[in-house]
C-alpha cells in the first residue's frame, strides 16, 4: 500500500439511491425555505435570499426535479 492509498483509508462513502437523493433535495429546500422553482429563479438572478439558499443551490443544482 502506498502512502497515497493509506491517506484515504479512513474515508467512508455512502451511495444514495433515488429516495436518498430526493430526501437530500427536500431537506435542502426546506432549510432554504423555498421551492425548487424559487431557488432556480434566485440562481438565475444571481441573488439568493440567504446564505442557506445559496448553499442549497450548490447542493441541488446538478439534479433535475422529478415529477413527484
Amino acid at each position: 500500500m502506498t502512502a497515497e492509498e493509506d491517506r484515504y483509508a479512513d474515508i467512508e462513502v455512502d451511495v444514495l439511491d433515488d429516495a436518498g437523493v430526493r430526501a437530500v433535495i427536500d431537506n435542502a429546500l426546506a432549510r432554504a425555505g423555498c421551492t425548487w422553482e424559487e431557488l432556480q429563479e434566485q440562481a438565475k438572478a444571481g441573488s439568493f435570499s440567504s446564505e442557506i439558499a445559496q448553499r442549497a443551490w450548490f447542493v441541488v443544482s446538478s439534479f433535475e426535479p422529478s415529477a413527484a
